[in-house]
């Protein structure tokens, strides 16, 4: 009798085990689609963001000037990326992503035949960059809002762990493959990115979902785009941990924007500066494999935690050279940072309703993105005053007064102790 209970209650956890697994994530056919895509894109992305800013370099040398070309890939997300959550959240999810990709592909390419013909100048570079990080914030909502409607609610947690391999496996081979095609030559850089986008059109062209094609049945005007646009910043303002954070993480924002630029001025050449980011994937691998020993305690130890890892490595940067000493504390930078954004994402899709997702997410994105340019403007000018070692330095201590900041904060502190 006990035996039978014992085979029965073995078989049940068996095929709850089976419909929890990645296997049964990867049967659903439009997902399996929608991720190889995402898988080949990213990496083509991992490549373009190295070649872009290692372009602009080569062209100018300027620090102004690179920031310039990296301020115009957070200004569109900005200006238009409230808006296309509203759109996105309105239907027909995969027109939107189909139509991203389709310029994102032609614009990348453009950039690669006017190297080829000796054209390029350093305004092209920051227009076409405007252009794709335009449609990149059309298409991140709608990714998003595809994820949530393929997959059911008991996979979702697969998939979102699925989608943090990715990244890290992303983190790994783009820096590799964007250091060996910089070499061999910028165009073919290029072109491996364009061809990227055009397979993941491919991908999203196959999947079949109707839901993904269905349009809202309200007509859209500016009264009911106001009130969709409103909506997403009322979600996120009634998630009280969100609320409370928001402010130090735009501050966060704000303090790392710089490294986007630090870092290609620090290192001595694109080989180098592949390490680098090698070195920060490897740290975001490792903070994937340990977060769960966190699982338990409050929501934001390993947040604090991450920036604190985060910032110490940054000080320490400021006093060292040795590309191997260099490398390591790129990877304890990326181990915090994994800590802090898992904990934040995580915090988000299960807060936020699925039906203003896409809205809530493009919202919360442009919070956060907003502090960016001026960063970036500001390290270019600074740059021209004082030393690469003095900037890591502020940013460290910049950092901790808003990390104490956050920790002394009654409001989220009680709320962490859910």
């Amino acid at each position: 009798m006990s035996k039978t209970v014992l085979e029965s209650n073995l078989s049940k956890d068996i095929v709850e085990s089976d419909k929890d697994s990645y296997k049964a994530l990867f049967a659903i056919k439009n997902y399996s689609l929608l991720i190889v895509g995402q898988l080949v894109s990213a990496i083509g992305d991992g490549v373009y963001a190295l070649t872009l800013i290692w372009t602009m370099k080569v062209l100018t040398g300027s620090a102004v000037l690179m920031s310039f070309v990296l301020a115009a890939e957070i200004i569109p997300t900005i200006i238009f990326g409230i808006f296309a959550g509203v759109l996105v959240d309105r239907g027909n999810q995969k027109k939107y992503m189909v139509i991203a990709d389709i310029f994102r592909g032609l614009v990348i390419l453009s950039i690669a035949l006017l190297l080829i013909g000796g054209y390029l100048s350093p305004w092209m570079l920051i227009v076409a960059t405007i252009i794709t990080s335009s449609f990149n914030a059309l298409f991140s909502p709608a990714k998003t809002v595809a994820i949530r409607k393929i997959v059911p609610e008991h996979l979702m947690a697969r998939a979102q762990s699925l989608s943090a391999t990715i990244q890290t496996i992303v983190g790994l081979l783009a820096p590799a493959i964007a250091g060996v095609l910089i070499v061999y030559s910028l165009p073919t850089a290029f072109i491996f990115n364009a061809a990227t986008f055009f397979i993941s059109l491919i991908c999203i062209a196959f999947i079949k979902q109707k839901s993904l094609t269905e349009k809202s049945e309200t007509k859209l005007n500016f009264k009911n785009f106001s009130v969709d646009l409103k909506t997403g910043l009322k979600t996120i303002i009634a998630v009280p941990i969100l609320r409370g954070m928001i402010v130090y993480l735009v501050l966060i924002n704000f303090m790392l924007a710089p490294v986007s630029i630090l870092f290609p001025m620090f290192v001595k050449n694109a080989s180098e500066l592949a390490i680098v980011q090698i070195a920060f994937a490897i740290g975001i691998l490792i903070g994937s494999l340990t977060i769960n020993f966190f699982s338990k305690t409050k929501k934001i130890i390993p947040m604090i935690l991450g920036l604190i890892l985060l910032l110490g490595a940054f000080a320490t940067l400021a006093f060292v050279e040795n590309i191997v000493v260099v490398a390591l504390m790129v990877s304890i930078a990326g181990l915090g940072s994994i800590f802090a954004s898992i904990i934040l994402q995580t915090l988000f899709m299960i807060k936020v309703p699925s039906e203003v997702l896409g809205r809530s997410q493009s919202t919360m994105r442009v919070l956060l993105e907003s502090s960016k340019p001026i960063s970036l403007m500001l390290t270019g000018t600074l740059l021209a005053h004082f030393s690469i070692s003095n900037l890591f330095l502020g940013i460290s201590i910049f950092g901790s007064i808003v990390v104490l900041l956050m920790v002394l904060n009654p409001a989220i502190r009680k709320e962490s102790n859910e």
